[in-house]
């Protein structure tokens, strides 16, 4: 069934939008932080207005099921919008910076901060609405031109978001779309004025854009997946864990960066955690995205569907159980694969090592929490994690072990639907982040000012002397151990050169910085 159509944009017309995308930088990053609220509200309320026109055109070119769409793909661009308009703003404000070294205290310093310029978004298909509507938000708000590339599997819906930023009123040029493949991709990277990228898919073509991006020293911002961990521990509520487990492993038709793939279980509970799983997966309904009755759709393409089967026999092969699923419904299509639970998992599997990215979870037991940990750590991957306990003691130990860019406890993958939350990963995962405050950092270069006026020369400036040499000696057994250096011996060195420190500092000002770096 054919959705729809959109024109591939030519590879020789990449250079004319990078321009107008920097003309519309130049203009925009002039416009004050409160006044680019304005087009950013109107977003928000234009999102709320058609999310039901949204959600339809998800379900129908992705394949999530309608309600899952509402739910995962349209409430985080709200909730980051409302983060962006009034913490973003906050953030985004020069900042005074006090120095507690002595020798600056008499200067005011502050911090701007600046957008880099053109930035080329190359979104993913599994997440093809909220993705780049919660990068795209940000960028502009922090006074950047942005280009978005959508997968070429989901481009209506990469036009639909292009769509919503022109009605908005953000000016013409600022949020341009490019429609195609790898060779549209390349075409953006290799433009000089396109300044940073924000790249979500796979590790290899991550690198590819990482290699690409260096030969312009572009700023990088990559998501790459995850192999997502969960440690269950016996205390464990087993109805809860397995409710929100299952949830988290086939949301999206476990196409998620952050699904639940590998699941392990203090030995204790494992057997009634297997049958608790299983009984929430055996409920859920695989069916068309837009009946109200569905709670999982079809994965995206063949290839996803084999990699899922590739997977499966390699895990029974080496002597793991299907204990639910394991086949493709034929009978309701070629791309409906159902939930499968495997049991026994071992280390040397497949799905226990590479990135599943579809309705499969595979179970393993463990001797201890400690076991858990290691075996959740011992992965290329780190995105995110979850632990299940009643204990928070128990979470709170656990949780700063695990390898990855933010844990769950008692749930799974909130931090991305969280606007505070900050979303990255470790190792293979990804290089910087995005959303909250230190993803909006990404988005833009810090600048440091420091202002002095009192009209006396720096200790520091030519000429050279003796009477230079004594203080800065001094200076160095200051810094290096404060607390240790104002009396005895060393107040003595430093009395007589007071009356020549005074020239090139103001007293008051000099000894309040003593002070504070003594606190």
């Amino acid at each position: 069934m054919v959705v729809g159509e959109v024109t591939v944009t030519p590879t020789e017309a990449i250079e004319g939008i990078v321009e107008r995308a920097h003309q519309a930088y130049l203009a925009w990053r002039e416009v004050p932080l409160h006044k680019r609220v304005e087009p950013m509200r109107r977003l928000k309320r234009l999102i709320l207005k058609e999310r039901h026109a949204i959600a339809e055109l998800i379900a129908r070119e992705q394949g999530k099921p309608y309600i899952e769409a509402m739910i995962v793909e349209l409430f985080p661009p709200l909730d980051v919008s409302a983060f962006l308009m009034y913490e973003g703003v906050r953030l985004l404000q020069p900042r005074r910076v006090r120095s507690k070294n002595p020798f600056f205290s008499d200067r005011r310093s502050t911090y701007y901060f600046h957008p880099y310029g053109v930035w080329a978004v190359i979104a993913p298909w599994n997440y093809p609405f909220t993705i780049p509507m919660t990068q795209l938000m940000a960028l502009v708000l922090s006074g950047n031109a942005a280009l978005l590339k959508p997968s070429p599997l989901t481009p209506l819906i990469g036009a639909k978001v292009e769509d919503l930023f022109k009605r908005a009123g953000f000016p013409e040029g600022l949020v341009q779309i490019v429609q195609g493949g790898a060779p549209q991709g390349e075409a953006m990277l290799a433009s000089p004025l396109v300044r940073g990228v924000i790249f979500t898919g796979s590790v290899p073509i991550g690198r590819r854009v990482a290699e690409q991006a260096a030969k312009t020293n572009k700023k990088v911002i990559l998501e790459l997946g995850g192999k997502d961990p969960a440690v269950v521990l016996a205390d464990a509520d087993l109805k809860h864990t397995a409710q929100g487990i299952a949830w988290a492993a086939m949301v999206n038709a476990g196409q998620t960066c952050a699904s639940v793939e590998r699941v392990y279980v203090e030995r204790r509970i494992y057997e009634p955690f297997l049958n608790a799983l299983r009984e929430e997966l055996a409920h859920i309904r695989l069916g068309h995205p837009m009946s109200q009755e569905t709670d999982m759709g079809p994965v995206v393409a063949r290839f996803q569907r084999e990699r899922v089967q590739k997977h499966i026999e390699d895990a029974c092969a080496q002597g793991g159980r299907i204990l639910l699923g394991g086949r493709v419904r034929e009978e309701i299509g070629e791309l409906y694969h159902e939930p499968t639970l495997i049991a026994d998992a071992t280390d040397a599997m497949l799905g226990m090592q590479e990135e599943t990215f579809g309705p499969l979870v595979m179970v393993q037991p463990v001797d201890s929490a400690e076991e858990a940990v290691r075996k959740a750590n011992a992965s290329a991957f780190g995105l995110t994690a979850s632990i299940w306990t009643r204990d928070p003691r128990k979470a709170q130990r656990l949780a700063p072990l695990l390898e990855c860019g933010s844990v769950s406890v008692n749930s799974h993958i909130v931090a991305y639907g969280d606007s505070y939350g900050v979303w990255g990963g470790f190792k293979d995962s990804g290089v910087g982040r995005t959303h909250g405050e230190f993803g909006l950092y990404e988005l833009v270069q810090p600048q440091y000012v420091s202002e002095v006026y009192t009209g006396k020369p720096e200790l520091w400036w030519y000429p050279y002397s003796e009477r230079v040499h004594r203080i800065t000696d001094w200076l160095m057994e200051f810094l290096a151990e404060p607390s240790l250096k104002l009396g005895g011996k060393t107040l003595r060195r430093l009395l007589p050169e007071m009356r020549y420190l005074t020239r090139h500092f103001s007293p008051l000002k000099m000894s309040g910085g003593f002070l504070r770096y003594l606190r």
